[in-house]
């Protein structure tokens, strides 16, 4: 009786942490880019019971029976815990919000074989809080993102909303205000800021003659500043830091997108628009609920565990003088 009550516990804290995780979900579902989290419940290891000097019980299918042993009972199971919570890359729909630093990002891998087997692929933003901008980031300070909702600071540079800089293909600070051209001018974009479908940012040429020509943002027009689009193989072995932010913590670094013309055509860049949480709110409300109902009835067994052991003590046990 007491192993019950461990076991009611047990999945009643499973539920608990299960309800967080999709309580999580829910909050975000306005987050751009967030990606919901699913919860792994797994079962403690089974136990067997046995009856200890008592060889006259019922034998049990598939036990052996074997003389001067312990009679095997079967097996007990011990409950359940959450053993972690994993994000799900699935593409989030897209809006529109036709902010010239708005982007989404949509793409569609295919798996790349990692041991004779076909791992996931999936790309990410690159940022970074970088101390001196003249410098590209360090490995240890990328951070991977699917946020593409972005400003300009007041020194002209593109950050998301909580001040990390995005990064370009060589993991630099991108600056799309006061920056100096190939002509040693310096420019603003401004609200004329464009970015190509493959990542490349491009400003409106100064000439009034030619308001729908557009060149390459930088100093060198061979080559052009891009976003830094990562592509990540095996995901779940990014870890989540908050801020719907992931650290790199495996093997091989996420290399860069432009770098495989193989990936031409997999992926796109569309600028005014933001790429949408991939909860569903509808679902995650069922689960919630089914969550709770299962949290109650461990909730009621826990409840018939415990007045049964007051009868056990309190009723039973006791001695009438």
């Amino acid at each position: 009786m007491i192993r019950g009550l461990y076991t009611a516990a047990s999945g009643m804290l499973a539920m608990q942490r299960r309800q967080e995780a999709l309580s999580n979900n829910l909050a975000n579902i306005n987050t751009p880019g967030y990606k919901e989290d699913v919860g792994v419940i797994r079962s403690f290891p089974e136990q067997l019971l046995a009856r200890i000097n008592d060889q006259n019980g019922p034998t049990v299918e598939g036990m052996p029976s074997m003389t001067g042993q312990p009679v095997p009972i079967g097996k007990l199971h011990t409950g359940v815990y959450l053993s972690e919570t994993l994000p799900t890359f699935t593409q989030g729909d897209i809006a529109q919000t036709d902010s010239p630093y708005d982007v989404a990002l949509t793409d569609n891998l295919p798996p790349e074989q990692v041991n004779g087997k076909a791992v996931k692929r999936t790309m990410f933003f690159s940022v970074a809080r970088i101390p001196d901008t003249t410098q590209p980031a360090a490995a240890d300070q990328i951070r991977y993102t699917r946020n593409g909702s972005w400003s300009v600071d007041d020194r002209g540079f593109l950050v998301t909303p909580d001040g990390y800089y995005v990064l370009d293909s060589e993991n630099r600070a991108i600056q799309v205000n006061g920056f100096t051209d190939a002509n040693g001018n310096t420019v603003s974009a401004g609200q004329d800021l464009k970015i190509t479908s493959t990542g490349e940012l491009q400003v409106r040429k100064p000439d009034p003659n030619a308001s729908d020509t557009y060149e390459p943002i930088g100093a060198d027009p061979n080559n052009p500043v891009r976003i830094g689009l990562r592509v990540v193989t095996d995901p779940n072995q990014l870890v989540r830091e908050g801020n719907n932010l992931y650290r790199w913590d495996g093997q091989n670094a996420p290399v860069d997108a432009s770098t495989d013309p193989n990936l031409n055509g997999f992926y796109a860049i569309r600028q005014g628009w933001v790429e949408r949480a991939n909860v569903n709110p509808a679902q995650t409300m069922t689960e919630m609920m089914t969550a709770l109902r299962s949290y109650e009835a461990n909730q009621r067994v826990l409840s018939t565990l415990d007045s049964t052991l007051d009868k056990a003590v309190n009723e039973i046990g006791r001695v009438n003088g």
